[in-house]
């Protein structure tokens, strides 16, 4: 099912407030929307790259000619990050690790990562977006309602380094998941390849950030 608008994937409404509302958008995305546990997905996924090969790992579902990303729920309790770690290397079979990318964050860096960092000379003044220190903050978020459950879901997506020389484990997928075909492709027409827009956004999105980090890619 294609994403639809976040402002779409809640199920109950509350007085709409229009104080701060701009030409820009309309007042009902200022509305605050509420979702009961049972009927929210949280979903963990990667966008595997191997840097100094400059390609990106897919997944193609022959049953149904789809093209994806690594993803699946997390576990109860399960940190996001760790989930989408677990899940890219459940559903490929690689080893991976989290990719430090110079991601523009509104989370707050906290003052012993400033001081890590007091080094770099003419550091930007910390405001409502950090974008010049590295971290392991999801990339993106995709927003849609599930086909299956019809329950929200909210997919957070992050940067992995894997090595596309390496031979994938057979033996980490589910039973559900043994027909998917994991594939190395160029970078550059990685985000061609998805069936989705925005996993092809995604992807442009973890690109983006590499480059901003000083990867060739």
């Amino acid at each position: 099912m294609a994403p639809t608008a976040a402002s779409d994937i809640v199920t109950t409404t509350t007085t709409t407030t229009t104080a701060t509302a701009t030409p820009q958008f309309p007042p009902s995305d200022f509305t605050q929307r509420f979702a009961p546990s049972h009927d929210l997905i949280v979903s963990c996924g990667c966008v595997p790259v191997d840097p100094p090969r400059r390609k990106v790992a897919l997944l193609h579902d022959p049953s149904t000619n789809t093209t994806q990303l690594p993803k699946g729920r997390k576990n109860i309790g399960e940190d996001l990050l760790a989930a989408a770690l677990r899940e890219t290397h459940e559903e490929t079979g690689l080893v991976v690790e989290a990719l430090p990318l110079r991601v523009a964050t509104r989370a707050t860096p906290s003052q012993a990562l400033l001081d890590a960092h007091a080094h770099i000379e003419a550091r930007p003044n910390v405001g409502d977006v950090t974008d010049w220190l590295p971290s392991c903050e999801p990339l993106a978020v995709c927003a849609y309602r599930c086909d299956g459950t019809l329950a929200s879901k909210l997919v957070f997506w992050y940067a992995a380094r894997g090595d596309s020389t390496a031979t994938p484990r057979t033996d980490t997928r589910e039973p559900w998941e043994q027909h998917l075909q994991l594939e190395w492709v160029d970078a550059r027409h990685a985000a061609a390849r998805m069936t989705h827009a925005a996993d092809a956004q995604v992807v442009e999105k973890a690109l983006a950030d590499m480059r901003r980090s000083g990867y060739d890619i």
